[in-house]
């Protein structure tokens, strides 16, 4: 069972006890991510990342890593486009001497200036790195271009010039909006006493400051257009794909389900179609991507570019065919599939941390394993082919090309 509970500051704190276990995964949510980020400051929610990892006045960046390493602590960072997400992994005894060390951390990062210089030459190597990988270098520029200009499609990372620009002023300003636990959700998950664990987040963050700042969210609108961008590769990566559905969006266990189906392993219409049957491509696959009022679908390919116009060809039938051609027996196969991942991550404590946090990010109805268990289940083939027919709408498809001409 999941317990809630909200302290006097706005922080929203979660937990689910799992017995069976000896260790515990407990996550921090911040509301801060590219999304939010106004023109100028493109990266800054990345940057404060890594920059909270580097010390303050009592701590050094090397001291509060031999502190986790110490305590046999695993803790590890990302930001997304909604959110920047701080998660440890420890033996459950560590907790109490974990959440202080994480408390220290977050709460009284001290930006200094020499840190400052020296992480802006990591993160502009990481986006350099980022630049050099085709596959995300692709999906970012697929984002970018169907969200037309909309904060969801700008880089995570930021731009070199942005990244440029940051110092002791402008971080410690938009970490001091942000960074305040009216956006702040944390939850645990594991070996743990509920009421243990809120007495612990009391003492440590209890008396974190409310900033009175929450961040706005702008609906997104979306550009279809065909677009080719030219880079020196040895093959053109392509991304084809159209609106999909926001996080808590009713339909999402027929996208799941249907993406499955479609191309999420190899199994799927996509492989066996496209690789198996025709050679045209090494790997391909159909993902999804979810935000809070918003979402996009598309599937992702590499070829040769004398194979381009073939594999799009294919692709575009395939996303045809799955609105009339869904069996009975293979949508038992796919539900069995996708219950059986949803058994096996339960099994993991970070997995159930992290579904806590983003259950009360979206505001999401809580469904506990049986009811995921039921609403993939009561899926028909029918709903599938339907819902299909609503997605894939011809007019309403971008198809991204990143490569040689």
């Amino acid at each position: 069972m999941y317990s809630q509970k909200v302290f006097k500051n706005g922080l929203a704190v979660l937990s689910e006890e799992m017995a069976h276990v000896r260790s515990v995964s407990f996550g921090v949510l911040i509301k801060s991510g590219s999304r939010f980020e106004t023109p100028g400051v493109e990266g800054i929610s990345h940057f404060l990342e890594h920059m909270v990892f580097k010390g303050n006045e009592e701590l050094s960046a090397f001291q509060i890593s031999e502190g986790f390493d110490l305590l046999g602590a695993s803790i590890d960072a990302f930001t997304a486009r909604e959110y920047t997400c701080f998660y440890v992994k420890m033996v459950d005894d560590k907790l109490p001497e974990v959440m202080k060390l994480l408390s220290e951390m977050l709460l009284t990062p001290a930006f200094l200036d020499k840190e400052i210089v020296k992480e802006k030459g990591v993160v502009q190597e990481e986006i350099k790195m980022y630049q050099d990988t085709p596959d995300e270098f692709t999906f970012d520029a697929f984002l970018k271009g169907i969200y037309g200009g909309h904060s969801l499609g700008k880089p995570i990372l930021g731009y070199e010039s942005t990244v440029n620009s940051f110092n002791q002023k402008n971080t410690t300003e938009y970490y001091r909006k942000y960074f305040a636990p009216q956006n702040t959700i944390m939850a645990a998950a594991g070996n743990i006493n509920k009421e243990k664990f809120y007495d612990l987040v009391e003492k440590y963050f209890g008396s974190w400051q409310n900033s009175g700042f929450s961040p706005k969210f702008e609906a997104p609108g979306y550009v279809f257009e065909t677009e080719k961008i030219e880079k020196k590769l040895e093959q053109v990566h392509l991304c084809l794909g159209t609106e999909g559905l926001a996080f808590k969006h009713e339909d999402r266990y027929k996208l799941l389900v249907m993406n499955e189906i479609l191309g999420g392993s190899m199994s799927s219409h996509l492989f066996q179609e496209v690789r198996e049957k025709r050679g045209l491509c090494y790997s391909i696959s159909s993902l999804t991507e979810s935000h809070t009022d918003s979402g996009v679908f598309f599937v992702y390919a590499a070829t040769d570019k004398e194979k381009l116009p073939e594999l799009v060809k294919v692709i575009k039938e395939e996303l045809e065919k799955i609105k009339t051609n869904i069996t009975d027996k293979e949508l038992e196969r796919i539900k069995q599939q996708v219950k059986s991942g949803y058994i096996i991550s339960m099994e993991n404590s970070v997995n159930r941390m992290t579904r806590l946090i983003k259950q009360e990010y979206y505001h999401d109805k809580f469904l506990d394993l049986n009811g995921i268990m039921e609403e993939i289940e009561k899926l028909k083939k029918e709903d599938l082919m339907g819902f299909a027919e609503k997605l894939f709408v011809k007019d309403r498809m971008k198809l991204l090309t990143v490569g040689p001409s």
